[in-house]
């Protein structure tokens, strides 16, 4: 009989559930509400509570009072202690040793951190390429100086056109690593006018007439933008975080017109002279790579938005290559003539960037922003040929001299775009505490 209630004892023991040995937490509510279960787990912004029911629930920090183990329906008796007023002395060492809040709760978020996120955008954008102005300006310089017709060029017409970007985002506890691209469109025209010179039927003269485009299409431009980053946060303080960025860049521009047409009309005194249609075309490209340094900054506020900013600047080098083609009709015949330049640069570059974020879900959120770019280039070398009426300089002219004046028709490229666009992100701090 001694060992059957034994036995029994132990049983009921058994069948009590294991949680009540756990201590019990009481969720005070804005709303008035005072809920009893365990707090499993918590983020930023909310807790994993679960009730003494079992039913799990997430809550907003936002909505919550406070947190105590504290049954609110005990009445502790007070205690009689003896206060003791302290010294200033040991008023200024305890208010120096207290511990601040705002810095051991960003402490902790940032220790827990450890999420994936990728983010892509489209939207509008603008862009001028110095690559083609600057070899635009050589071939004014050449038309100048080599006495054997040329063109000048009006300022190019822009549009802006189409942009897309992605960006992949790893986030370990203070580290950040991020994988990004940009591509940017713009559309572009440019008129020219000048002359050509060519000898006559008789080839006894030279003739020496005027030519035009008489409508230019736009082409389209573009610049693509490549870059790795990594940063770490020495600053996290009620919201704010600041980060120094440490990154590579690579650049490509380019760029192609093939659907211009030069007329050259014949002197009706000239009987010797001929009506000319030439062909224009010409394409660019620019690469360009080299390492980055700047700053993040992001401030989160109200749990569901959040600001981004970057500023970084790009020390890069690389060389452009450009060709002209020119295409002349006659009288089924045609004649053509081609000149190219390759030319290595050095350029400094400054971009910011910036994206106002609005988490919509757990993992969902949505985003508007921009970018902008200025690439500031320092001519390397000049080479190539610089014979853009179709005869040479006589031996190059002079090649110091043909250096030192494109010296200075180095100039800017700039990129700009806005964009709307959507992420996902997985936190996988969450499934780690669980």
């Amino acid at each position: 009989m001694f060992y059957l209630k034994r036995i029994f004892v132990l049983s009921l023991v058994a069948l009590i559930p294991i949680n009540i040995f756990s201590e019990i937490q009481y969720v005070y509510m804005k709303d008035g509400r005072i809920l009893k279960g365990e707090v499993l787990h918590q983020s930023a912004f909310k807790i994993r509570f679960k009730s003494e029911e079992g039913k799990e629930e997430e809550i907003l920090k936002s909505t919550i009072r406070r947190i105590t183990f504290k049954n609110p329906g005990v009445k502790e008796i007070p205690k009689q202690e003896k206060i003791e007023t302290p010294t200033p002395l040991l008023e200024t060492k305890l208010k120096a040793e207290e511990p601040k809040p705002s810095q051991e709760k960003a402490t902790s978020i940032l220790s827990n951190r450890h999420s994936f996120e990728i983010l892509g955008g489209i939207g509008k954008s603008s862009y001028e390429s110095q690559v083609a102005n600057f070899h635009r300006n050589v071939e004014q310089y050449g038309t100048i100086l080599g006495g054997n017709g040329g063109f000048f060029y009006n300022s190019p017409d822009r549009k802006d056109s189409n942009a897309k970007t992605i960006n992949l985002r790893y986030t370990w506890k203070r580290f950040v690593g991020e994988l990004g691209g940009s591509h940017l469109n713009s559309l572009e025209s440019v008129n020219n006018f000048g002359t050509i010179v060519y000898p006559d039927l008789s080839g006894a003269t030279t003739v020496t007439q005027a030519a035009f485009t008489p409508g230019v299409p736009y082409h389209t431009i573009s610049y693509k933008q490549l870059n790795v980053q990594f940063s770490y946060t020495a600053y996290s303080r009620s919201g704010l975080e600041i980060r120094p960025i440490l990154g590579y860049y690579k650049v490509w521009q380019k760029g192609k017109d093939d659907s211009t047409y030069e007329i050259s009309p014949k002197d009706p005194g000239n009987t010797d002279a001929i009506d000319w249609t030439i062909k224009y075309g010409t394409s660019f490209s620019d690469y360009l790579s080299g390492p980055s340094v700047g700053a993040a900054l992001e401030y989160k506020w109200k749990e569901k938005w959040e600001t981004r900013w970057e500023f970084q600047k790009q020390f890069l080098q690389g060389n452009s290559i450009y060709t002209r083609d020119q295409i002349a009709y006659l009288v089924g015949s045609f004649f053509e003539e081609r000149a190219a330049l390759n030319n290595q640069w050095k350029v400094n570059s400054q971009s910011i960037s910036g994206k106002l974020v609005y988490h919509w879900r757990d993992s969902v959120f949505f985003w508007s922003g921009f970018q902008y770019s200025k690439l500031t280039y320092k001519m390397e070398h000049l080479g190539g040929d610089l014979d853009l009426n179709g005869s040479p300089f006589e031996a190059y002219i002079n090649t110091v001299l043909i250096q030192s004046l494109t010296q200075g028709l180095a100039g800017n490229s700039t990129a700009k775009a806005i964009f709307v666009g959507a992420g996902y992100s997985l936190d996988f701090s969450k499934k780690e505490a669980q």
